[in-house]
């Protein structure tokens, strides 16, 4: 069907529920929108904790700013909401979005690298740092907790930062809801959602179809997401959760990085050596986990286990070992006990726990004869065991309150070698790290809040990239190093008249090994890693949200970035005092949400970032860009039933920027055009 004509019905479908007479559902009055503003309560720190009093730079997004006239296609749909986090390569499946908060992450190859994600208290970080989101719906997402700042004190390896989701609950949901999304470029998404509450029991099972032609040649995307919730509440202080996953995607093509003069040629075109040799992905994930929780008066216990298992084929633009597959197996378990105490005027809370995983990697490669797997030239088993034992410590007194932190790691990683043609490369590493962390947060009048914390992290390169190893032979690069930093921040929170809060936070990340990317020549798609003496991140965090009028709402947002190196050179140059590649100094969102009482709303998002730098060199760059997007729709009820129709687009002035910067790319590919005006609609159904 002409996109034209899906507008045009879209349109019509909008004014016809929009103007009836029919009971609004969840009208948006003032109490809704400044309990938007409210700080809530966290679990991102494993300890909760009101936001208020938290001593750490943390944004929190409703279910209604994550899904609400949206596609729900990307997590990058909403994270421009969020000051500190930068993210790139929304359009791209077959390399996944890459998120970067606080230079953490700027650096991944694919997926989602030094910020840890966690759904439902269920890790989907792997130890080794990596993350990847093609299982992760947006849809089943009724919470997002962001903390920014190095945080292995709490997480571990690889916690620049924390994404913390919720998924949602039956007592929240439809019993029956049913949602289609058509747009620009061959977007369809089909999702299916129930949940029931009968007494101590709950579930909720969610299942979305996505496929898209995509805007460049080569980007055809196909999934399918499920995930099923059981819960069963023992009483209110005990409950019981079995949480399931599963995500398919047999099809994502790779256009593949582009020159600049091939961008200004045609921006929409594949490379041609990803068109030659068929670059792509597919992947099939699934994992199961529980939870169990009880509170016993000052006591609380929580312990978890999951399991997951993922199959991974790829098809690099180069014949030599250009074809590859990774089959995953990735478990572990915590159990944690909480004490809470009172003594007169002083609160005292502290939470013990263990952390327990494994990672196994079968990793083959193959040469790619043109889309085909030819002869076996890499077999290698690799696994990444990781035990830690950590404790947070939370004390108030009156208007101050200090979080404590200290965890231990002890990690063992092994690669045995099965392709012994060119002799036996298995080998080991091993590394041990303690990570501390303080903070301390004052409430210096009813409305403001002031805070300080010093936090340490540690990244140890993960098991593809201590695998790629330049030297072209298997076992682990042994002149890869862990990365570390420490990270000072001070910051306030204000919150005036309920109606307006704003938040502050200034921070200085000291970082020593950083871990830099870079490409051979010849081998586009493959990326390599090395480590740079020491680099300095500075930086300044701004939010304000406000209540403007009856139903008129603003979020916005600003973040300064200014990351150097220090100490770093390479064969090819001395790089000191080089802004680092990846991030620009400048980015902003703004965003205002209209709702009316009778149910229409518009949402107007403006976004911008600076240009930045694509390699270490700061000879390459890619330009800044401003994004204006639009999305307008309602919600009605006829007694039970719901709908909400929505249409909405993205790049409304088609702005021509790139969604990507490969850095330190070989061959001047640095760069992934984005994609042009996106029109989308849609259409949710439910039955209450």
């Amino acid at each position: 069907m002409p996109i034209k004509s899906i507008k045009v019905r879209l349109g019509l479908l909008s004014i016809i529920v929009l103007t009836g007479t029919m009971k609004t559902l969840g009208q948006a009055n003032d109490t809704l929108l400044i309990r938007q503003l409210a700080p809530v309560t966290v679990s991102a720190t494993r300890l909760e904790i009101n936001e208020k009093r938290l001593p750490a730079a943390l944004t929190v997004l409703g279910g209604g700013r994550i899904q609400i006239g949206q596609p729900q296609l990307s997590l990058f749909e909403s994270l421009g909401g969020v000051a500190g986090l930068f993210a790139q390569n929304p359009d791209n499946f077959s390399q996944d979005l890459r998120i970067s908060i606080r230079g953490f992450g700027a650096r991944a190859a694919f997926g989602i690298r030094g910020i840890r994600l966690v759904i439902d208290g269920i890790p989907e970080s792997t130890p080794d740092g990596q993350a990847d989101v093609d299982n992760l719906d947006m849809g089943a997402m009724r919470r997002l907790e962001v903390m920014r700042g190095p945080s292995s004190g709490l997480f571990g390896n690889a916690a620049g930062g924390i994404l913390n989701f919720q998924t949602e609950n039956a007592n929240e949901m439809s019993l029956l809801e049913g949602q289609v999304t058509v747009g620009s470029y061959g977007l369809r998404s089909y999702r299916f959602k129930t949940g029931v509450q009968k007494k101590k029991f709950q579930y909720v099972f969610i299942a979305t179809r996505n496929q898209s032609e995509g805007y460049r040649a080569l980007s055809h995307m196909e999934s399918t997401i499920l995930n099923l919730k059981l819960r069963y509440d023992f009483d209110s202080l005990t409950r019981i959760s079995i949480l399931a996953n599963y995500g398919n995607s047999p099809v994502a093509d790779d256009p593949g990085g582009l020159t600049l003069q091939q961008a200004t040629e045609n921006r929409r075109q594949a490379h041609p050596n990803n068109m030659r040799f068929l670059a792509g992905e597919s992947v099939a994930q699934g994992r199961v986990g529980i939870t169990f929780e009880k509170t016993m008066g000052k006591h609380l216990i929580f312990a978890r286990a999951f399991g997951t298992k993922r199959d991974f084929a790829n098809y690099l633009a180069f014949q030599a070992a250009g074809a590859g597959t990774i089959n995953r197996t990735f478990a572990g378990a915590s159990f944690q006990y909480q004490f809470s105490q009172k003594f007169d005027l002083i609160g005292y809370r502290f939470r013990l726990g263990m952390d327990v995983e494994s990672q196994g990697d079968t990793r083959r490669r193959f040469d790619n004869l043109i889309g085909e797997r030819g002869k076996l030239t890499f077999d290698q088993l690799e696994s990444f065991k990781n035990i830690a034992a950590y404790v947070t410590q939370e004390l108030t007194y009156q208007k101050v309150t200090m979080l404590v932190g200290l965890r231990s790691d002890a990690i063992r990683l092994h690669a045995t070698d099965y392709f012994l043609t060119d002799g036996d490369q298995s080998g080991k590493r091993q590394f041990s790290r303690l990570n501390p962390s303080v903070g301390i947060s004052l409430e210096a009048s009813s409305k403001v809040n002031i805070y300080t914390n010093l936090g340490t992290s540690f990244e140890t390169p993960t098991m593809s990239e201590l695998s790629n190893n330049p030297t072209g032979t298997g076992g682990f690069n042994p002149d890869l190093n862990p990365q570390q930093a420490v990270n000072y921040e001070i910051g306030a929170k204000t919150y005036f008249s309920q109606r307006l809060r704003t938040d502050v936070a200034l921070f200085d990340v000291e970082v020593k090994d950083e871990l830099v990317p870079y490409q051979i020549t010849g081998q586009a798609g493959r990326v390599f890693y090395r480590n740079a003496g020491r680099s300095r991140r500075q930086g300044v965090e701004l939010s304000l949200n406000a209540v403007l009028a009856k139903g008129l709402t603003l979020f916005s947002n600003y973040t300064y970035s200014d990351f150097r190196y220090r100490e770093y050179q390479t064969t090819t140059g001395k790089f000191d005092g080089n802004v680092l590649p990846g991030i620009p100094k400048h980015a902003a969102q703004a965003e205002l949400r209209y709702f009316t009482p009778v149910g229409i709303f518009a949402i107007a998002q403006v976004r911008h970032a600076s240009l930045l730098y694509a390699d270490d060199a700061n000879a390459v760059t890619a330009n800044g860009y401003t994004v204006v997007n639009l999305r307008v729709g309602g919600q009605k009820t006829w007694g039970r039933m719901h709908i909400e129709p929505f249409i909405g687009v993205n790049n409304l002035l088609d702005a021509a920027y790139f969604q990507n910067v490969q850095i330190n790319a070989s061959a001047n590919r640095y760069f992934e055009p984005s994609q042009g005006r996106f029109w989308f609609g849609g259409v949710k159904v439910g039955i209450k």
